[in-house]
């Protein structure tokens, strides 16, 4: 039961948990989506973002820390 990322193109991008071959639609328009590719991400002891994707941003924004997201 993995969590993918989507992208409405109304709407923007969402997570969904999913379950076998569920449909996926867009929670807030119930819109067709597409899947998009998840960068996997950490944070060290430290407390920063490390991103697996080789940039220090997430892969929907330019922020360097993602403190500012949502």
């Amino acid at each position: 039961m993995p969590i993918y990322e989507y992208t409405c193109s109304k709407c923007g991008q969402f997570e969904k948990l999913v379950f076998g071959n569920q449909e996926v639609v867009c929670p807030q328009c119930g819109g067709d989506v597409k899947r998009v590719m998840s960068a996997c991400s950490f944070k060290s002891a430290a407390g920063d973002f490390k991103s697996s994707g080789g940039g220090s941003s997430c892969s929907g924004c330019s922020a360097t820390s993602c403190a500012t997201c949502h």
